[in-house]
């Protein structure tokens, strides 16, 4: 007989693998697509990242300090038993090329319906930047850990939390959430 545990990880494994088409847009294969992929993702993440300035103020400054930040300008999420996510994104790097990324998320558990967010790491030291950059794919949780954005008091930006390797955001529609976790997301390079 089978435990909860290695039925929920079989679970987790199944809708890893079987994310739904619906997130999943088809990556181009011909470089006309590759080039429209990449305009349209890098159009996206200069949005998501001005929703951010405007709704924490002191990000700005942040993240132009920052060794790299990668955006993710639209993670789809949804499911019922088996939840999913899957986005697209860019990691941005001063003096080096942009470099593309998937994301992706399984869960177990009651979640209905579909949801997106804009999620955004900024590494904050070289170390923790070279560490993503050279893995094949890197887990939150697994091959680092991911503090997310807190106010401060103020309702501004607390600088406390920028004293981690690497900070994260998330934005919903509601606005920035800091009690969600990424714990589980995985990134691995986009084939472009």
């Amino acid at each position: 007989m089978f435990s909860n545990q290695i039925i929920s990880a079989l679970l987790i494994a199944a809708a890893v693998t079987a994310i739904p088409a619906a997130f999943a847009e088809q990556e181009g294969t011909n470089t006309q697509d590759t080039a429209a992929y990449v305009q349209q993702t890098d159009s996206d993440a200069s949005a998501a990242l001005e929703r951010l300035y405007a709704k924490a103020p002191g990000t700005r400054e942040l993240l132009a300090g920052a060794n790299g930040v990668l955006v993710f300008p639209d993670v789809r999420a949804g499911g019922a038993i088996l939840g999913a996510e899957y986005g697209r994104g860019v990691l941005r790097v001063p003096g080096a090329p942009n470099t593309y990324y998937n994301a992706k998320t399984a869960s177990v558990g009651a979640r209905l319906g579909y949801e997106s967010k804009s999620v955004i790491l900024v590494f904050l030291t070289q170390e923790s930047l070279d560490r993503f950059r050279k893995s094949k794919g890197w887990t939150v949780g697994v091959d680092g850990s991911v503090v997310l954005f807190k106010a401060g008091k103020s309702g501004k930006f607390d600088t406390n939390t920028a004293r981690h390797a690497i900070m994260g955001f998330v934005d919903t529609k509601s606005g920035l959430m800091f009690d969600l976790s990424l714990t589980g997301t995985h990134f691995s390079k986009a084939p472009v």
